[in-house]
């Protein structure tokens, strides 16, 4: 279940009962609201057509019979099926955003309002049906299916996926459900931790893959090149990592990264076949070929993701070093980083000896030139997975554009905004980073300081609720809730993502002998930006822009 943050956990509530209530009431009188004009077209999907489908898909929530029933008799009236042909092949629990379950008709106006129900998968055994309804079966919406061909690419990629994740052979594999999306970054709209997508439109599919208790849901690119895994929407069964395997894990990435146990969280855990050494042998170690059953465990720091590799029994943990972190902090190769010290040395005139990678950050760049145009080479627009890498003497700061196949370029704009003038920005302490943004937040701001000594977070909801509430404040009494045109807030986010790479993790510190200052960390999707009052008026243009749009929008406190 995902975490709903304290600080709009009341407002949610709130919503659910007005949800229930506007859902009663667009349902009055038993009529069943399905959209006009909207036919089933069924996706060309193998789909097994034993009676074990359901089964195999056992749900800790149960379907209500009064929604199975609903949908039933809605598919055998329209296409003249009896309904005992009819089989529900899946079905999942949703909090739809609005009365019209997510499914709007052309011109449709709908109630904003969080409506509980269900995602239901139906069959025959040769076309499937895919209906969005609401708690009770009351309301109903038949999700119009896209007529276009998987290619096979696709499909081989996502069953391959899934057969090596579950140890399944392909055969025992049934694809349910595919819908045709547009992601809306690099990611496929699945960013991992501490990652950063480069933003640009993806086509591609979304796919649903059934097997035994298993239901997973897979993001891909239109060739299936790209496949990610949706932890969230998927109801992976057997899974679950012991508790001692847990501890010393996180007491390993604490011991390893300097982090407090409660900043560390376990974000993904698979069993994996193994020998002696765990599959991460140590310089001149022999490893037994015996395979052991270990757990691969993947937690997230609020930068980065690191991978560890721990007995079954909590007896040993060892972390992936082949993944992560050959230069400080990340994955930067080795080979990569004595490149860049070595460019870094020829620009700034300085010996290797007295330079340092003082920060790396892995990055999806959006074209072959590293999202920094050249008028004398052709940039071809392909997403170019690899790192932004930071160099600094202690005085001044170098910044590079890296492609994994070895592609380097001087990024001196980013490089000018950082020394602006001797106005030295500094890496925030990775112990100092703030969490990433939850889902539903759109921005954050955390002040602290002033003659109180008070710290304030403030969040930007998606749907336009700008939020305060004072850290510490038991009671929550100085919580309060301000609602800002959703129009406001998508002119802001269009900003956010103008300026995305003025959030870099850097802090601009306070002037030396200020006193009494307050300190803001602002948070967007990117990443962070530390700054005080006293040293607004000396921050990067692009960066202050953004500030004025949030003072701006902050004007109700």
């Amino acid at each position: 279940m995902r975490h709903i943050p304290k600080i709009y956990n009341t407002m949610k509530q709130g919503q659910i009962v007005t949800a229930l209530v506007l859902s009663s009431i667009l349902s009055v009188g038993g009529a069943i609201a399905v959209p006009e004009g909207v036919t089933a077209s069924p996706a060309k999907v193998s789909v097994a057509k034993s009676n074990k489908s359901l089964k195999q898909n056992t749900k800790n929530n149960d379907l209500p019979t009064s929604v199975a029933s609903a949908v039933k008799r809605d598919v055998a009236s329209k296409n003249r099926i009896p309904i005992k042909n009819l089989e529900i092949i899946d079905y999942s629990p949703r909090i739809w955003r609005n009365g019209c379950l997510d499914l709007p008709t052309s011109n449709e106006l709908c109630t904003q309002a969080r409506v509980p129900g269900w995602q239901v998968i139906l069959s025959d055994g040769n076309q499937n049906w895919t209906y969005h309804t609401n708690s009770t079966g009351r309301n109903i919406r038949l999700a119009k299916q896209v007529q276009s061909k998987l290619p096979n690419s696709v499909k081989n990629a996502v069953l391959q996926t899934a057969s090596r994740r579950l140890e399944l052979p392909v055969e025992e594999l049934a694809i349910v459900q595919v819908d045709k999306r547009t992601w809306d970054n690099g990611c496929l709209n699945l960013a991992r931790s501490g990652e950063t997508c480069a933003q640009a439109v993806v086509p591609g599919w979304r796919l649903v893959v059934n097997a035994a208790e298993q239901r997973l849901v897979y993001h891909t690119n239109t060739t299936g090149s790209v496949v990610r895994l949706n932890q969230r929407e998927s109801n992976i069964a057997g899974v679950r990592l012991p508790q001692r395997v847990s501890n010393v894990v996180l007491e390993a990435a604490s011991n390893y990264t300097g982090l407090a146990i409660s900043q560390l969280r376990i974000v993904n855990a698979e069993q994996v076949m193994t020998d002696g050494c765990l599959n991460l042998p140590r310089p001149g170690e022999t490893c037994t070929e015996v395979g052991i059953r270990a757990w691969k465990v993947s937690v997230a720091t609020g930068r980065e993701t690191l991978v560890f590799h721990a007995h079954p029994n909590g007896g040993e943990v060892r972390l992936d070093n082949q993944q992560y972190s050959e230069t400080p902090n990340v994955n930067l190769p080795r080979r990569l980083a004595e490149r860049i010290l070595v460019r870094a040395s020829e620009r700034s005139g300085l010996p290797v000896s007295q330079l340092r990678i003082v920060e790396v950050d892995r990055q999806q760049w959006p074209d072959s030139c590293l999202g920094i145009p050249d008028p004398l080479a052709l940039c071809a627009a392909t997403i170019v997975p690899g790192w932004r890498v930071t160099v600094s003497d202690g005085q001044q700061v170098l910044i590079y554009r890296v492609g994994e196949s070895g592609t380097a370029i001087f990024d001196e704009r980013a490089s000018a905004i950082a020394n602006n003038n001797g106005f030295q920005p500094v890496p925030i302490p990775r112990s100092e980073l703030p969490r990433p943004l939850e889902r539903g937040i759109v921005f954050r701001q955390i002040a602290t300081g002033g003659i109180a000594g008070r710290t304030y977070e403030t969040v930007l909801l998606d749907d336009g609720s700008l939020i305060r509430v004072r850290i510490g404040d038991a009671n929550d009494s100085e919580r309060s809730v301000h609602r800002i045109p959703l129009e406001q807030v998508r002119r802001f986010q269009q900003l956010l993502r103008q300026e995305r790479d003025v959030f870099n993790n850097l802090d601009y510190p306070a002037t030396r002998g200020g006193a009494d200052y307050i300190t803001y960390t602002l948070t967007s999707p990117r990443g962070s930006v530390r700054y005080s009052d006293i040293s607004q008026n000396s921050l990067p243009e692009d960066l202050r822009l953004v500030v004025r749009a949030w003072t701006q929008m902050n004007r109700v406190y």
